[in-house]
């Protein structure tokens, strides 16, 4: 038995992902948690259709489908982030959670109904059809605070099951190693923003850089993708 017991052990360190199906079974209302991520990965695809439309509007200007499906994109995707925060805020307390992870997941409550605002100002027609200047800003400004937040939560109070012994993709480290991805990624969308931000919507811009700027590009398309 002694021997079985070391081969697993052995089978397990070399392959990190096996029996990860019985250890998912631990975790409390893991169909809630697997609905939340669901979610995240739908609202995470429609941001970056959102991004490659906006793209082809600024380089090709209003006219193509593609291109008319911006702010129906950011609809979706805002509808989604909203969606899987009130979910995810329910299942922390559900779960019992420390207060400063729930303040992280309100901070990108508070976040997801920021972002909400532009798509639905630019079906309006305001500033052109792209929406008020500022909401996508403080959205994504709110959403990588409560990444920073979340992160010191997991370094503080690290969830149970994590072990600082094993590495990343171990079961237990998971969320540790998500949110820090998460955190990689609103660095990203903040950078990509901060430049393509129209500063109090002037006309002519007041943009540091144009949206097609390879820096925006970059940060939209790997920030949405992460």
């Amino acid at each position: 038995m002694a021997t079985v017991g070391v081969n697993d052990a052995s089978l397990e360190q070399r392959l990190p992902f096996e029996g990860r199906d019985v250890q998912s079974q631990g975790v409390p209302h893991r169909e809630q948690q697997v609905l939340i991520s669901w979610v995240f990965i739908f609202a995470s695809g429609s941001l970056f259709l959102d991004f490659a439309s906006l793209q082809q509007l600024s380089q090709h200007g209003p006219g193509g489908t593609f291109a008319g499906l911006c702010n129906w994109f950011g609809t979706v995707s805002c509808l989604l982030w909203l969606l899987g925060f009130v979910i995810l805020v329910h299942w922390l307390r559900r779960v019992g959670a420390t207060a400063m992870g729930v303040s992280g997941a309100r901070l990108k409550l508070l976040a997801a109904l920021f972002f909400n605002i532009q798509p639905m100002t630019g079906v309006a027609g305001i500033n052109n059809g792209a929406g008020v200047w500022w909401s996508n800003l403080v959205g994504i400004l709110l959403f990588h605070l409560g990444n920073l937040v979340s992160c010191l939560d997991f370094f503080l109070h690290p969830p149970p099951g994590s072990d600082k012994s094993h590495s990343w993709l171990a079961h237990g480290n998971l969320p540790i190693t998500g949110m820090w991805i998460y955190q990689v990624a609103t660095w990203l969308l903040v950078l990509g923003n901060l430049l393509a931000c129209n500063w109090w919507a002037e006309s002519p811009t007041a943009q540091w850089v144009p949206t097609t700027h390879w820096l925006v590009v970059t940060g939209q398309y790997a920030g949405s993708l992460l």
